[in-house]
């Protein structure tokens, strides 16, 4: 179950002595459980008026739609800090209420009518974030369309950039647990190829990353990480 790995990365965030939660200004909330039945069979009948079908199966994934977690490495290295976190949209939010939280990334005002190349940002409707304290321009979102719960993902990292992922919804969430929700973590399973906006950025935040996990968490193998960082530094034509 989704929420036993919520869980547990919880519990290993919070007995991490290297790790500090909730210094950013956003408040913690860890509650995971489950809705209400009403609310749960109202939720599910906002969907099926939009032409989407949740199982009842994935109604699990509700409960964390009040969850916020952020968290910021202790250890004392120069030149890396690594933070990360997670902060819950509502399933009935992201694929039914419209979105704005692109807008500010490709200078368009909030009040102005979206012209028709920009369309497509319409589509997406953001799932989770990264608090704000880290980086709260970086989205795990739904590209919304009718028919079977969950629709395609796509990551959102800010500056109008997205790309859409080719694993679903439910795997992005395992993903999200497995690796805390550090920043950056998305990059580690998408091609990085030279194109994308802030690239030294992106990189940056890798070589923080690959840097950091084996110190923060030095019972898990964090192998994959340094082999993909590494796989992508050598594409790129590019050296630590």
């Amino acid at each position: 179950m989704i929420t036993d790995k919520y869980l547990q990365c919880l519990k290993e965030l919070q007995d991490n002595p290297n790790i500090e939660i909730g210094k950013y200004s956003e408040t913690n909330y860890y509650d995971s459980e489950p809705p209400s039945e009403r609310s749960l069979k109202r939720a599910k009948n906002e969907l099926e008026e939009e032409s989407i079908i949740i199982s009842d199966k994935d109604l699990e994934y509700f409960n964390f739609s009040s969850i916020v977690v952020n968290w910021d490495s202790l250890l004392s290295l120069r030149d890396v800090m690594l933070r990360g976190g997670f902060v819950f949209n509502g399933i009935t939010d992201a694929l039914i209420l419209p979105t704005d939280f692109w807008k500010g990334g490709v200078s368009l005002a909030p009040d102005v009518s979206v012209p028709e190349n920009f369309k497509h940002y319409e589509k997406l409707g953001w799932f989770e974030r990264l608090p704000m304290g880290v980086d709260d321009s970086m989205r795990g979102c739904f590209i919304k369309e009718e028919g079977d719960f969950p629709p395609p993902i796509a990551f959102y990292g800010g500056n109008g950039w997205y790309v859409k992922l080719d694993f679903d919804y439910h795997k992005y969430m395992e993903l999200l647990f497995q690796n805390y929700g550090f920043k950056g973590w998305q990059y580690f399973y998408i091609d990085i190829v030279k194109e994308i906006p802030r690239l030294d950025q992106v990189l940056d935040d890798m070589r923080v990353a690959v840097k950091t996990l084996p110190l923060l968490f030095p019972d898990k193998d964090w192998s994959y990480h340094q082999k993909r960082y590494q796989s992508v530094l050598e594409k790129l034509g590019r050296t630590e």
